[in-house]
């Protein structure tokens, strides 16, 4: 069964388990990965590539 094309390659990234679960908990667990694309797009200065926004932050947020 050939891959589907609009599908990328699986790559694995190391990430604390607790950034991990925080990062889904305040974008969505469906929305980490395009972010973190979106995130590398940017640095890498493509064509029309923004950076991704940060969600406001909460109330109790102490940094």
């Amino acid at each position: 069964m050939a891959p589907r094309e609009t599908h990328t390659t699986a790559r694995p990234v190391r990430i604390p388990d607790d950034d991990w679960a925080d990062f889904g908990a305040l974008v969505g667990d469906r929305e980490r990965s395009r972010l973190i694309r979106e995130f590398i797009r940017w640095q890498l200065r493509r064509k029309g590539a923004k950076l991704p926004e940060r969600p406001p932050a909460p109330a109790d947020a102490d940094s």
